[in-house]
This record gives structure tokens, sequence and C-alpha cells, in this order.
């Protein structure tokens, strides 16, 4: 067993970009410390054996680079971009920051300061916080459903022993992935990454859930209260089928016509005839496993109930109708037309194979993305509506004053709807 390696050549572009990355991300954070993984990354950033964070820093600016961590549900890296010249003591660098991290106490304290700085300011956010809560729970409390940069009540039970046994676990041969773009050849990289890499054991202690999530039935509703808003953030919607299944090409593009745009009938429903909204919108999201397909709104309070009754009815309407010949044929010329820019550049299409690679798409996704949406007919389009779009079993989240918009929420969505309420600096969300 090997590190995998990716490559992504530009010849004569002046500078290249370097991805260390791990294929294990927050969804394998111990119960009760969500949070966990992004903070190691967050350590390992803050120095190296021998250098402190400053020195570190000091480097990276002397190199002509730029070096960040990123941490998400499913993978976690290192990444920078140093200009051509200084690559091999970039790399080096970056590769010390996997294989020697210091890990000190005192950077330890700092970088979880500065975290639960940041997951308590996400409270001033509401559109963070409405769609934190649709996730908790539409993954009903499981691991795809926890907040990557975790909860002040979890980070606060994060140790730096736990960083340095979380670092242990993720550092290894299966996990991780060498990727380069730019202006390097591949037997180059293989002697800058690959060898020093080698060393690294060959079987990871991260657990990588495989967890398939479970659709709801019903309408279950969380309604987030926070004080005097006079404007609503409503995330409402259900599981839709990841890449490679059954529908997903269908209802990514019925997605996309349906409120994709600022034409499509969702916008021009919601804002254009109504002025409810300034803006409404669909999205289906590509994950590892069936995720979110939701619609995001934010209307005024005052508009807050016959909003959700239009957007729940218009649901009714997709799913028995689906979407119309000329909305699907828009739908597929602007897919078709965005997506060059997924893979518009070297770096681009690196970013584009370390996602199949990471979220187990099937591996020609992106290359065949374009004959894909092209292949969805009008009765395909629909048949994925019908078996994909629930109004029936939807998953509502609402940021609002619950005092003042609690009962318009209910009445739209009917006594059947099980409602549930907690404060927006609950420590939990």
């Amino acid at each position: 067993m090997s590190v995998r390696l990716f490559h992504e050549p530009g010849p004569g572009l002046g500078f290249v970009d370097l991805v260390l990355a791990f294929d294990a991300g927050a969804e394998s954070d111990p119960d009760g410390c969500e949070g966990l993984t992004q903070l190691t990354m967050r350590l390992m950033r803050c120095g190296t054996a021998g250098r402190t964070r400053a020195e570190v820093d000091a480097e990276v600016e002397r190199l002509g680079a730029h070096l960040e961590v990123g941490a998400g549900l499913h993978r976690v890296s290192i990444r920078g971009r140093v200009i051509r010249e200084n690559l091999e003591p970039f790399a080096r660098l970056m590769l010390d920051l996997v294989l020697e991290p210091a890990l000190r106490e005192d950077d330890f304290a700092q970088a979880q300061r500065l975290l639960l700085a940041e997951v308590t300011a996400k409270r001033d956010d509401d559109q963070d916080l409405a769609g934190r809560a649709f996730r908790r729970v539409l993954f009903g409390g499981g691991r795809h459903g926890r907040p990557s940069s975790g909860t002040a009540a979890s980070l606060r039970r994060v140790t730096r022993d736990d960083c340095v046994r979380r670092h242990r676990e993720l550092c290894a041969q299966e996990t991780l992935l060498a990727a380069a773009a730019g202006d390097v050849e591949e037997v180059e990289l293989r002697r800058l990454l690959l060898e020093p890499l080698a060393a690294l054991p060959e079987r990871s202690a991260a657990v990588r859930t495989g967890e398939q999530p479970t659709p709801h039935r019903g309408v279950r509703v969380l309604l987030v209260d926070k004080p005097e808003r006079t404007q609503a953030q409503v995330y409402l919607g259900h599981l839709g089928p990841k890449p490679g299944r059954e529908h997903h090409d269908g209802l990514l593009v019925s997605s996309v016509a349906f409120g994709g745009t600022f034409s499509g009938r969702l916008m021009q429903e919601v804002r254009v005839k109504r002025g409810w909204s300034y803006g409404a919108y669909s999205r289906l999201t590509r994950s590892r496993t069936d995720d979110g397909w939701h619609v995001w709104t934010f209307p005024a309070a005052k508009d807050l109930g016959p909003c959700l009754g239009l957007v729940r009815g218009m649901l009714r309407d997709l799913q028995r109708d689906g979407v119309t010949a000329d909305e699907l044929s828009f739908a597929q010329g602007y897919i078709v037309g965005s997506s060059v820019f997924l893979i518009d550049t070297p770096a681009d299409r690196l970013e584009r194979r370390i996602e199949t690679a990471t979220l187990d798409f099937p591996p020609d996704y992106y290359a065949n993305l374009r004959g894909r949406v092209e292949a969805v007919t009008l009765e395909k389009a629909r048949a994925a509506t019908r078996a994909c779009v629930r109004p029936d079993d939807l998953v509502v989240a609402v940021v609002c004053t619950v005092a003042q918009s609690g009962d318009a929420v209910r009445a739209a969505l009917g006594d059947g709807a099980t409602v549930e309420t907690i404060a927006f600096d609950d420590d939990t969300l």
C-alpha cells in the first residue's frame, strides 16, 4: 500500500498547487468531541518540531507562498500554492507540518480559544444557524448532522492529548492523498512527496463511517428562537440521492430548473411576483452518502407563514408534474455552461479528482457530467421528481422569533407537523 498521488500538469504556469489531504474528516469525530479533527488540523498548522507558528508564517512569506488548512465532514487537508522556484523547500515545510507537527500545549490553548470564538460568532449568522439546524434534524443527530467545527460545548471537552491521538490516527498511507497541479512533473512529485511519506504506517485508526442516513417520515420542524427577528431564515427539504444513484442526474437538473437560478420558478413566484423574499433557491448537496435536497429562502417575518405555504404547494406541483420542457432545456444549458468552471484550470481539475476520490463518486462523475446532463430527458426528469420530491416528508428549520412567528409556521405546515423549539445560543447547536 502507498499514498495515492494525483497530478494535474500545467507547464509554464510558474507556480504549483500542493495538497496533502486526509480521506477522513469530522464524521469520525467521537460523540461529544465534535470539532476534534478541525482543531487538530489547526494545531498542526501552528508549527513543526523545529519551527514555531511565527517562524512557519515567516518561511511561507519568504518563499512567496500561501498555506492553509481545511476541515470538512469527509476530508481534511493542508494545501498551499508556491512559485515554481521554491517548490522543494515549500514541499518540505508542508511535509513537516504533517509528519512532525509540534502540537504544543500553548498552541493548543490558543487554537481552541480561536475556534471557540468562531463557533460562538456563528450565532450571529442566521443563515448558518438555519442550515445547521436543518442538518441536525435531517440526519437525526447522526454524524453527518454534526457541524464540522463542533459546538461550544464539544470543543471545551477536547484536550491536547485528544489532538495528539487524532493526528496519529489520520497519518497513514491508506488515508493520505498527495496531490499537485501546475508547473511540476510527476517524477519530481514522487521524489518530493511520496518518498518521505513512505515511512507512514499503512493502516489508519480513523473511523470512516459508511452509514447511510434514513429518510424521515412526516413533517419535522425545528424553530431556532432568536429575539427581535424581522426576517426569518428558512431551510426545508429532505434527503436526495448521492452521485451514482438512481435519479441523481434527473433531480440535479430538475433542482436547477426549479430553483437554481434567478429565472427559476421558485424565485419567480417568491420574489418577483410576491416580493416575500429577496431570494429563493433549491440545491442538491453532493456527498459521500445521500444528502440534503433543500429549499432556502428568507422572507420577512410577516410573510413567513404564506411563504412556507406557497413553497410547500410548489413542491407538490413539482412532484406531481415535474419541470416543463423549456425549464429542462434552460437548466441543461446552464449546468453544461457553468460546469466548464469546475475543470477550468489544473488546480480545479485536481480538486475534482480529490473530491471524487474522497467522496466515493463514480470515477467519471465530472468527466462525463455534460453527457449525463444532456441525456436527461423530460421523462427522466419527471421520474426523478416523482420519486425523490416528498412534500409530505419534510424537514423544516426556521430561525425566527418564536413568540412572533411560531404560530404562523404551525398553521402553514398543518397540525400533523412535529415542532421543536431551541434557543439560538443553545450549546448543542
